[in-house]
């Protein structure tokens, strides 16, 4: 017992603090033509209020890293890969001081280089996110790019406390925002890692059906206990859009 709080302990003193920091219509959408009809103020917004959080780090789940960043076909893995250790988490020699965190258990992502261009932000070195089930070929693949990578578990549900403490204690990172899907903002928020919720609202109804929302549980086996935030900040901002930022 005496051993096992000590572990909590070391991992209490490791988790960084994680902002959900999103866009949505007024009805919730995070996706769709909203983003238009709302014209360039809404994408200013964000990305100002992006910088106020002085965060290095931002957090994606794998549909939105294969829609925006590496939406190719999986390069050929090589055919005769080394047997990597599962222990063993891989960081990548880099002078980026940005990165991009893929979520994504599976390595299904067709990586080409190992860092991603966001708009005007610094580039940013990645670093997969992945189960202990990925094949050796995909760890050499990223290896070959000088892609970092962590472990969070042997099952596509990952250990996202885990997660997020390596990521502080190997990459010194103490603030990450987490900018969707709404999956993985949701699996964020069920294993207690929300500490914010920054939400840039655009002044548009978008009635596309089946869109996803800002916290989607797609398990209709798993259920939260609702958790309630307070107002930290609340703001009108250019052409009617809308700043509300929550936390704990």
């Amino acid at each position: 017992m005496l051993e096992k709080l000590k572990d909590e302990e070391v991992l209490k003193t490791t988790q960084p603090k994680i902002i959900v920091h999103m866009t949505q219509s007024i009805n919730g959408n995070i996706t769709g033509p909203y983003h238009e009809a709302a014209g360039s103020a809404l994408s200013k917004a964000y990305e100002s209020i992006d910088k106020q959080f002085d965060s290095n780090a931002l957090i994606l789940g794998r549909k939105t890293i294969e829609e925006a960043f590496a939406n190719n076909d999986m390069p050929t893995l090589p055919a005769n890969p080394k047997a990597y250790s599962r222990k063993e988490d891989f960081v990548a020699d880099t002078e980026l001081s940005h990165y991009v965190i893929s979520i994504d258990p599976s390595g299904k992502a067709a990586w080409t280089q190992n860092y991603i261009q966001y708009n005007e932000r610094p580039k940013m070195h990645v670093i997969e996110v992945i189960s202990e089930k990925v094949s050796d070929a995909y760890l050499e693949h990223l290896r070959n790019l000088g892609i970092s990578y962590v472990f969070g578990g042997d099952s596509s549900e990952l250990d996202l406390n885990l997660v997020v403490s390596k990521l502080n204690s190997l990459f010194n990172l103490e603030t990450m925002t987490l900018s969707g899907g709404g999956g993985i903002n949701w699996s964020f928020f069920q294993q207690d890692l929300v500490d914010e919720v920054s939400v840039v609202i655009a002044p548009v109804v978008d009635d596309h059906y089946y869109r996803p929302n800002l916290f989607d549980n797609n398990n209709p086996n798993r259920s939260h206990v609702p958790e309630a935030f307070k107002i930290k900040h609340l703001e009108q901002l250019e052409d009617d859009v809308i700043w509300a930022h929550y936390t704990k």
